[in-house]
């Protein structure tokens, strides 16, 4: 799964990368650490509206929850879908039937690797593109009582390519990061459930990726994690013997 991402880039970076403006109100920052079961703000473009950004909040709430309890507690539960199963799960049926499919962009992503009773925090990004682009699934949620529409999105996920079932080696999955070709019909072809699906089952190439341990920053409850030196190389023992790891 995918819990923890950065976009550090600048607001003018980010729209030249999309040919997409931010909204005025955005106040657009560079993000080091952004931890999902914050439901943080983020810039996503949708297939609806691809020239411009929308601040959508992470951990979607489907257009038919009932209050505002049932949207508190379903959106810590779908922060990540499986995107084997978007057409089947209620959560995200809906969207992904309607075709509200979005770019997550990132500049990386964090994976803990588990030995033993110890985890280690790997910062992952693709080698081969400044920002990537993850797939996503959009939806609109209207408060019942304020009738104010909430912005939501999920981040699809994957079976993860060998240097990613080898870092995240308890659940085996990583982000549907995507090629630019597989950006470009995400974003803009009418893609059928199949075409969808073949799309999304294509994993990131490892070659394309790099992947480094960096300190436990990332958990600290003392220090700030949202900083330039949470995504810093830090070495550990333990994983001296691991260059599977690595890349």
């Amino acid at each position: 799964m995918c819990f923890h991402k950065s976009l550090a880039v600048t607001a003018s970076q980010l729209e030249e990368r999309y040919d997409a403006a931010l909204p005025a109100s955005a106040h657009f920052q560079p993000v080091y650490h952004a931890n999902a079961y914050q439901f943080p703000a983020w810039p996503v473009v949708t297939h609806q509206e691809p020239g411009r950004f929308q601040m959508m909040h992470w951990g979607l709430i489907p257009r038919w929850t009932k209050t505002n309890d049932n949207a508190a507690d379903i959106r810590t539960k779908t922060i990540n879908a499986r995107s084997e199963t978007i057409y089947e799960k209620p959560s995200f049926r809906s969207a992904a039937q309607a075709g509200k499919r979005c770019l997550i962009p990132v500049t990386g992503f964090y994976e803990w690797y588990t030995m033993g009773s110890k985890k280690f925090p790997f910062y992952i990004t693709a080698s081969d593109q400044k920002i990537a682009s993850i797939a996503g699934l959009w939806d609109e949620w209207a408060d019942p009582e304020t009738g104010e529409l909430s912005q939501t999105y999920t981040l699809l996920t994957t079976e993860a390519n060998p240097l990613l079932a080898a870092i995240h080696n308890t659940k085996k999955r990583m982000p549907c990061v995507l090629t630019k070709a597989a950006e470009q019909a995400w974003l803009h072809d009418d893609l059928s459930e199949a075409d969808a699906l073949a799309l999304l089952e294509k994993q990131y190439p490892a070659s394309k990726m790099h992947s480094y341990s960096i300190s436990k920053r990332i958990t600290s409850r003392s220090e700030p994690s949202d900083v330039p030196e949470v995504t810093a190389p830090s070495t550990y023992p333990e994983l001296s013997d691991s260059p599977q790891l690595f890349a």
